[in-house]
């Protein structure tokens, strides 16, 4: 639950960044921000959960599908962390490539925050919820 809160923040960080986008300055604080953010959640997931594993062990395809998605916003933080830099220096030849990069990035940080609350859920509800309902029932005898 904490960890798809601090997911919801970064998402309005890069939200407000959009917003302020021609606001370079503050743009690229909100920017920032939220790539530090996400980088620290990445790791503390690492850390505590040790997702390099489980992805490997597992065979959800949703999950592998969440971890190439991760994998590529940390990619695009960095890619347009970079174009952000040679626009402030001055070099313009670079903002049709950040703003493409940008729409791109927006859509799989989209794609990353909707798979991971289904990464995060059971892996086979259905089948939770047949064992239950097909448990053996108490026998009459027991319940005298």
């Amino acid at each position: 639950m904490i960890l798809h809160l601090v997911s919801t923040l970064v998402v309005a960080l890069v939200a407000l960044g959009l917003w302020q986008r021609r606001t370079p300055a503050v743009h690229m604080r909100f920017m920032t921000a939220a790539f530090l953010l996400d980088l620290g959640l990445v790791l503390y997931i690492e850390g505590t959960r040790h997702a390099v594993e489980a992805v490997a062990a597992t065979g959800r395809p949703i999950v592998w599908f969440h971890a190439l998605v991760s994998t590529t916003v940390i990619v695009l933080y960095v890619a347009q962390l970079s174009l952000g830099r040679r626009l402030r220096a001055g070099r313009p030849a670079s903002r049709s490539l950040h703003i493409g990069l940008g729409l791109t990035f927006c859509l799989m940080r989209g794609l990353n925050y909707a798979t991971a609350f289904v990464v995060a859920s059971p892996a086979s509800p259905a089948a939770t919820i047949q064992a239950a309902v097909t448990a053996p029932a108490t026998p009459p005898a027991a319940q005298e």
